[in-house]
């Protein structure tokens, strides 16, 4: 045997296996570094996408729970003794409806204040209701009951639980209210910051190029209705407006909601 022709194939099959191995690990270092390199972060993605974020507090960190909400029985509102200057009544034991003495008169340029002006003297327990919309044609006003300042909603902009009618003159003439019984479930949480929810968005290819993130509002929508049951249970969901299009994200799990537009 020639032991100097096969130390040779040794020595040449060793350097291969050597220069392969480097090859490898080579490849494997580049690329974890190019990987680095490439992944970008948040405040660098929405630059490059040129997304604006015009929110005050993107990064706040927020805690809430899921809540059950139950219906309200209204009588407790007529035995208040609070509806003063008003005659009111009960259209069945969840609804109350009344008219208002005199109009009461509302200041359009500060819309939210004068709402809430009107709530603490006419409406029992006015401070739990947040104005959601303002229609114009049908001079009416949709409140919605909210729990902890935040909005109790269904995804349905005609499911208010108290519409305030205005007259010509933008005064409130008479309104209806329901109101529901809330408690917190489960242990506070803490929530998905906006900014969290945003990048959710992009990731999932909602949020297009050049736009501008308007509004953030954190507020409980309906999760969950079980059969035969009168309860109902809501989880806190980030609304997000961009470029005049909602997205509703839940605020625990990052989870986008398919919202079925109104017919």
């Amino acid at each position: 045997m020639d032991w100097s022709k096969t130390k040779t194939i040794f020595i040449i099959t060793f350097l291969m296996l050597n220069i392969f191995l480097g090859t490898q690990l080579y490849s494997k270092v580049t690329g974890s570094h190019m990987g680095i390199l490439s992944e970008e972060t948040l405040p660098e993605r929405l630059e490059s996408n040129r997304i604006e974020v015009q929110l005050d507090e993107p990064e706040a960190a927020v805690e809430a729970s899921p809540i059950t909400v139950t219906p309200r029985i209204m009588v407790g509102a007529m035995n208040s003794g609070e509806l003063i200057r008003q005659n009111a009544e009960l259209v069945d034991d969840l609804t109350l409806y009344s008219e208002l003495d005199s109009p009461y008169k509302l200041v359009d340029a500060n819309l939210t204040a004068s709402v809430n002006a009107f709530l603490q003297q006419y409406v029992f327990q006015g401070d739990r209701y947040a104005i959601a919309t303002y229609y114009e044609e049908d001079q009416k006003i949709g409140l919605l009951q909210t729990h902890e300042g935040r909005k109790i909603d269904q995804y349905e902009e005609t499911n208010y639980h108290l519409i305030l009618h205005v007259n010509d003159d933008f005064a409130v003439e008479a309104y209806e209210q329901s109101a529901l019984n809330v408690s917190d479930q489960g242990r506070m949480q803490e929530l998905l910051t906006p900014m969290k929810v945003i990048e959710r968005l992009m990731n999932e290819h909602q949020i297009r190029v050049n736009t501008v993130i308007e509004e953030a509002e954190l507020g409980y929508y309906s999760s969950l209705q079980v059969e035969e049951a009168d309860f109902q249970v809501y989880v806190p969901v980030w609304r997000i407006l961009a470029d005049d299009q909602y997205f509703y994200v839940d605020a625990q799990k990052g989870e986008i909601q398919k919202i079925q537009p109104l017919e």
